[in-house]
């Protein structure tokens, strides 16, 4: 278990980054972030942009780092389906508990 790498949520490559962050894409990808329940949207920021392991993500908020797990896949999940328009996949999840 290395780094965590930042998801290629929204399609954006290394080269348009800089681009991506100053621009109409970059709202969006907030915008998407706050929409998430607040268990999924604590994991995706202290995995992606504070870099913490899984592990250490589970130690600051109290879990599993199987729940830690999950929380990223559900919470990258809605934000691909909030940036293409298929949000409903994700409308029965129960807020911050993850149950399907």
């Amino acid at each position: 278990m290395g780094e965590a790498e930042p998801p290629d949520v929204l399609g954006v490559d290394d080269s348009s980054f800089e681009d991506f962050v100053e621009g109409s894409s970059a709202r969006l990808f907030m915008r998407g972030l706050a929409a998430l329940p607040p268990r999924q949207r604590a994991v995706l920021v202290l995995r992606y942009f504070e870099d913490l392991t899984e592990a250490q993500t589970a130690m600051m908020l109290g879990c599993s780092v199987g729940t830690v797990k999950s929380q990223t896949a559900r919470g990258l999940a809605r934000l691909r389906d909030a940036a293409t328009g298929a949000g409903a996949r994700y409308s029965s999840v129960r807020e911050g508990d993850g149950a399907p």
